[in-house]
């Protein structure tokens, strides 16, 4: 679904349109008392009384007119309040979920150079009548990467350093290096939505 105009721009302009309302309706209402307090004089007695009484009654229509306008544009600004965290949580988990995947994807790239490195240096030449493998099983489960993620993040909290859980895990630098960077990520994105 495509918005013509975004909600904070709806917002602003219930904001102002409710301004302009609350200033026109002190400045009448001022107008109004401005009246009363004139006082009558002796010759139009009953002229004043009525235009004062006519005055009030105008007044009174304006104000239960402006009266729905107003609830209507609170429950708007409530409901755009409320669509907006709800986009904000939407906008995190889908940020969550999808830097999960590229870390699970450059883990198994990852993988994926280090196999074949070991592979080269295992075979000195390539023979065209050798079989080649038909299936490399990665595991590549959901569970055990955010295993994996844990372990990383507990060594670098440990102080251990980028090349040493690299070798202890048996992983390359570089997978080290990205989970790092985007745990210290998440925490950033963390401070700045508090």
């Amino acid at each position: 679904m495509m918005e013509l105009f975004s909600i904070e721009f709806w917002i602003t302009i219930l904001f102002f349109v409710n301004f302009f309302l609350a200033i026109f309706l002190f400045v009448f209402v001022k107008k109004i008392n401005r009246l009363n307090l004139a006082g009558p004089d002796t010759s139009h007695q009953d002229d004043g009384q009525e235009g004062a009484k006519i005055a009030f009654g105008s007044a009174a229509d304006i104000i239960e007119m402006l009266e729905p306008l107003v609830e209507e544009s609170r429950k708007a600004a409530i409901s755009f309040d409320q669509q907006i965290k709800e986009k904000k949580r939407l906008v995190k988990e889908l940020n969550n979920a999808l830097d999960a995947r590229v870390i699970s994807i450059n883990r198994s790239l990852s993988r994926a150079d280090a196999l074949q490195k070991k592979m080269e240096k295992n075979i000195p030449a390539f023979k065209p009548s050798s079989p080649l493998p038909n299936t490399i099983n990665f595991n590549t489960s959901s569970n055990a990467t955010i295993d994996h993620q844990h372990r990383i993040i507990e060594m670098y909290n440990q102080q251990f350093d980028i090349d040493s859980i690299a070798q202890q895990l048996s992983i390359p630098k570089g997978e080290v290096q990205l989970v790092i960077e985007l745990k210290k990520k998440f925490i950033e994105m963390e401070k700045n939505s508090r």
